[in-house]
């Protein structure tokens, strides 16, 4: 069963496409139209973008190296109490991130 998603409060981080980075990698298309973006210097950010525009990132969290799932600067979090959800590792979070994503939470 897919859990409903929302999106909790906004956090404030700067989209990474808005950053210092450089040029993401490419490194390959999704079979939902999302292209997945990585930046070999900042291997803590991932992003997701479609027809070349940003519609969600995840991210590094804490120093416990939990990641989130961000839709325009809000987390993705579990709709039934609000609390964004954290992620174990890149994958988990690409995957939750592309979950809000079909729930046409953004993008």
């Amino acid at each position: 069963m897919v859990p409903e998603l929302t999106l909790g409060l906004s956090t404030g981080w700067t989209p990474p496409t808005e950053r210092a980075l450089g040029n993401p990698g490419r490194a390959y298309a999704l079979g939902d139209g999302l292209v997945h973006l990585t930046w070999p210097g900042k291997p803590g950010v991932q992003a997701l973008e479609r027809r070349g525009r940003l519609v969600g990132w995840t991210e590094v969290y804490d120093d416990a190296g939990n990641w989130t799932a961000l839709v325009g600067g809000h987390p993705v979090a579990d709709a039934a109490d609000g609390v964004p959800l954290l992620s174990a590792n890149p994958d988990d979070a690409i995957t939750l991130l592309r979950l809000a994503l079909a729930q046409n939470l953004g993008g």
